[in-house]
């Protein structure tokens, strides 16, 4: 109740006092990112004592504790990206649904934005099953400092662009079919991100829609599927629904005309400069995801044609606020407690204390920095990831 209280009371402070300070958008920006990359060697540090004390335990129990620091350091992203930004979160179409049961999912979402990942966060988190997020995400990124080792240590699969191998792939999603190890598996079909400064990609998509005999997309780059496709052929036993998500953000357009997708960066976005999200969710029973290879091709790309009939308007000739447009399509709050959030804070400046306030803690924490970051390459370049 006390910590309920506290929470409320940050809230008000913020919303009423600290957004209006001139210049508090970087600020923000400077403290946030401070902490949550100031705080990765310390999850780094928890999370390697754990994996080395689970060695002979069964691997559902490593990953259900593994869940367990995942969801707490999120929740930590949230924090900023939620509560310190100001942001208002309009949710569409079976949100409400599937916030009332936690299942393993395929999570299928356009890709608008360097932040899409925290898009997946926000509505994981509001079904308790954050923890479970595991992402298809491009080679690129095993190469980020502790963050990359961690990243597939937890699950996620790294693919190489322009040259799929589909046997890595394989090998990773054989440690998810675990019938103990819970997961949303999510992934994004364009492969890049749509980006209306970059006509010769659209001109490519556009020529890959006409080739297989689809119209092209308005709004989206069409969809690869071989990736959902494998993922799906390989899970299908363990999973219940497929969650097509589309994501709209308001910082990526002005008087209805669609802007650069890096106008909704992670710099602005902590800054403030996208107001408001609209996230539409639409819960697909895995029953009804088609079995055959070319059938899911065509049942792929519908799924991106409704999603252009979605942000359509947000991206039309229209007098509405972007309050007024959610009204009228459906859209609905559904705010994250603080005290969903607040907890991770406290629980990482703790651990903070005794590795920051003590030389020996100091020499522990720049180790773990250097040392992990070094030994996470060495692994991945032997093992070969992607």
């Amino acid at each position: 109740m006390a910590l309920y209280f506290f929470c409320r009371r940050v809230d008000n402070i913020h919303s009423m006092f600290l957004t209006k300070l001139p210049g508090f958008g970087i600020i923000r920006y400077a403290i946030s990112t401070s902490i949550m990359v100031g705080a990765a060697p310390e999850y780094y540090a928890v999370w390697l004592g754990w994996r080395l004390f689970s060695i002979p335990l069964p691997a559902w129990l490593y990953q259900k504790v593994d869940d367990m620091l995942y969801s707490t350091y999120q929740r930590l992203v949230l924090l900023f990206f939620e509560h310190g930004t100001g942001l208002k979160i309009y949710f569409y179409g079976d949100a409400d649904e599937i916030f009332k049961k936690k299942e393993n999912v395929l999570y299928i979402s356009n890709h608008q934005s360097t932040v899409d990942w925290v898009a997946c966060n926000m509505v994981a988190v509001r079904q308790g099953s954050l923890g479970h997020l595991r992402f298809v995400m491009k080679d690129g990124l095993q190469w980020l400092p502790l963050y990359g080792h961690y990243f597939y240590q937890h699950g996620c699969i790294y693919v190489r662009r322009g040259q799929f191998r589909q046997d890595k792939m394989m090998r990773g999603l054989e440690y998810l079919q675990q019938e103990r190890v819970q997961s949303w598996v999510a992934v994004f079909p364009e492969g890049t991100r749509y980006d209306p400064s970059k006509p010769e990609v659209i001109r490519r998509s556009e020529q890959t829609a006409l080739s297989s005999g689809f119209q092209p997309l308005k709004h989206h780059l069409t969809p690869k599927t071989k990736g959902s496709w494998l993922t799906l052929d390989r899970l299908r036993g363990s999973l219940e629904a497929v969650y097509d998500v589309t994501v709209v953000y308001e910082g990526s357009y002005r008087h209805r005309e669609r802007r650069r997708a890096r106008t909704v960066a992670l710099i602005d976005f902590l800054r403030g400069f996208c107001p408001a999200m609209h996230i539409h969710v639409r819960r697909i029973p895995i029953s009804e995801v088609p079995t055959d290879e070319q059938e899911f091709q065509r049942w792929m790309y519908q799924l991106y044609e409704q999603k252009d009939r979605f942000v359509a308007p947000f991206y039309s000739p229209s007098d509405d606020s972007g309050a007024e447009l959610a009204a009228r399509l459906g859209g609905r709050p559904h705010p994250l407690p603080l005290t969903a959030t607040v907890p991770s804070l406290m629980a990482f400046a703790a651990l903070a204390v005794p590795l920051l306030g003590s030389e020996l803690g100091r020499r522990l924490y720049a180790g773990t920095l250097l040392y992990g970051t070094l030994a996470g390459y060495l692994w991945l370049g032997i093992r070969a990831v992607c």
